[in-house]
């Protein structure tokens, strides 16, 4: 089943979804399903561009949600779980396959989602096919977890307090994390600061 962009035809969201899902309503599946799935093909690829392994992943995030579904709770926001979730997955089989390659990363073209987020926002004059490349070469230089915080915050839209629950770390950590991130990015070259001031 591949990542899915059309949302159901009704006024349910996602907290509806989800409270379908743990009655037993398969219909609360289908609904997040068609919700989320393309937002998480596009985060499980900027973690790692392997098409196939990330929709596995999606898959068994999904089929352990409908497994597991008698055991979830009420959430207060459904969204960072499901993304939670399937960031863990990703790490999980990464580690269990040693699919982490970080010149297959480095070296990857798949970074155009990262590019095309920034670009309203950084390209002016500018040649496209430059910018691109300096921008990708920056994110690919961050540390892990400022990546995975600029990741979160900037290209997914998720809150500090969010990013917070998502990564296990209180809220002043995220802010550290972030500021050092961006610090490190407008060391790198100057027309990146355009996209970090606009997120201050």
């Amino acid at each position: 089943m591949k990542p899915n962009s059309t949302i159901l035809p009704s006024q349910e969201g996602p907290n509806d979804f989800w409270l379908l899902l743990i009655s037993g309503d398969r219909k609360g599946l289908e609904g997040l399903y068609k919700v989320y799935s393309m937002d998480l093909f596009r985060f499980g690829l900027s973690i790692l561009p392997d098409e196939d392994f990330i929709q596995d992943c999606i898959q068994e995030v999904f089929i352990d949600l409908w497994k597991y579904h008698k055991t979830l709770q009420p959430a207060n926001n459904v969204k960072v779980y499901i993304f939670k979730s399937l960031s863990r997955k990703i790490s999980r089989e990464i580690n269990k396959e040693k699919k982490w390659n970080k010149e297959q990363i480095k070296e990857s073209n798949t970074r155009d989602f990262y590019i095309e987020s920034v670009e309203p926002r950084i390209i002016e004059n500018q040649k496209e096919e430059d910018l691109k490349i300096k921008i990708a070469g920056a994110l690919e230089n961050l540390p892990p977890r400022q990546k995975e915080v600029i990741l979160y915050l900037f290209f997914e839209d998720f809150s500090y307090e969010e990013v917070s629950k998502m990564m296990g770390i209180n809220l002043r950590s995220v802010y550290t994390l972030a500021w050092k991130a961006i610090s490190t990015l407008k060391k790198t070259f100057s027309s990146i600061i355009l996209f970090c001031n606009f997120f201050i």
